[in-house]
């Protein structure tokens, strides 16, 4: 008896550590916690999995600072890596829950459901044991931490309204910010099976429905923007006047329809050349997929020209316009483009 009780608390103490994948030895077959001061979280245990925390009281979490000139930003590849971990582990999450859906509205009018809970939860316990220290910012989360001179920035389900729609280009987006550019990122799609992420370089690799990595990664880099034939990445269930009227100045372009920061990895693979998004975004939907891009050689620009920020002091984690774009050039055309639009076809700063 006291061999099984050691062997339980193993698998309590594992579960904390690792991110609670598993069997919870911790309910008994009422529901109750066999272990005080611990708890099975429900979205897993309507899963038949079941993670055991430690009960927390709510409220603002101190974290500690990562200073800018810390020795574990010096090998970003290796950064990369991690959040790519992570990434894969909260991407099996959503293709898990698959079928979820129930769904609440936030405050700012997106959706929400158990399944984007689920992947915070998951990305931010792989965060802790792989990241110790960072600051983690999170759209399900955003009042609970503040933006530091190095932070993670994570959105666990960019595409709900996809994933909500049974189509395929939802993902897990995570990147490390410094000084308020993005330094490392990783891009999960579950349902396509693909991961992009970067540091110093841009690879891509398959992952399967259990978020186990395929093969060997790939490094990765934008094509040449042809003449003709352009294909331009449009927002799903987002279109807006500016992205509109710029890709009416592209004579010939082919778009494609697409959700999510996936239209970054697959520009950073040379699968595409430009997406222009007008309407609004949050810092953690294009953090990831500006790291990427830019480290497979293309660009991400606002429309007056300059690098996105992010951790703005006093800022609302909100994005101004963007263009994404495999060259310099075609980033400057489509930014022209939209400087002649009416007024009416801006956003409202």
């Amino acid at each position: 008896m006291a061999d099984a009780a050691a062997q339980q608390r193993g698998q309590v103490e594992r579960l904390e550590r690792d991110g609670g994948h598993g069997t919870c030895p911790g309910v008994d077959v009422s529901g109750r916690s066999r272990h005080p001061g611990r708890r099975c979280d429900k979205i897993w245990c309507d899963l038949g999995l079941h993670v055991v925390n430690r009960i927390r009281a709510a409220g603002r979490r101190r974290t500690a600072m990562i200073s800018p000139n810390d020795p574990r930003l010096g090998d970003r590849n290796a950064l990369a890596l991690r959040l790519a971990e992570a990434a894969r582990l909260s991407g099996a999450v959503l293709l898990a829950m698959r079928s979820a859906s129930d769904v609440r509205v936030k405050a700012d009018g997106s959706p929400v459901c158990s399944a984007d809970m689920a992947a915070d939860h998951t990305a931010k316990q792989a965060l802790v044991r792989l990241l110790p220290d960072f600051p983690v910012v999170s759209e399900e989360s955003v009042e609970a931490v503040e933006a530091a001179p190095v932070f993670i920035l994570l959105d666990p389900l960019d595409g709900t309204r996809e994933f909500l729609a049974a189509g395929g280009s939802y993902c897990v987006a995570i990147a490390i910010i410094r000084e308020g550019r993005p330094i490392a990122g990783a891009i999960v799609a579950p349902e396509l099976g693909r991961l992009w992420f970067s540091g110093e370089d841009a690879f891509s690799q398959r992952v399967a429905a259990d978020g186990t990595a395929l093969g060997e990664p790939e490094r990765i880099g934008v094509r040449l923007p042809p003449e003709d034939g352009l294909v331009t990445l449009i927002s799903r269930f987002h279109a807006d006047a500016l992205s509109e009227g710029v890709l009416k100045t592209m004579p010939g372009h082919e778009p494609m329809p697409m959700s999510s920061a996936v239209k970054f990895g697959i520009i950073a693979a040379g699968e595409a050349d430009l997406h222009v998004r007008g309407g609004p975004t949050m810092e953690w939907d294009i953090a990831a997929g500006d790291a990427i891009l830019t480290a497979a050689g293309g660009v991400v620009r606002l429309l007056d020209g300059q690098l996105p920020r992010y951790g703005r002091p006093g800022g609302d984690f909100r994005n101004p316009p963007f263009v994404a774009a495999s060259s310099e050039a075609l980033a400057q055309r489509a930014i022209a483009a939209a400087n002649t639009l009416p007024a009416n076809s801006l956003p409202r700063s």
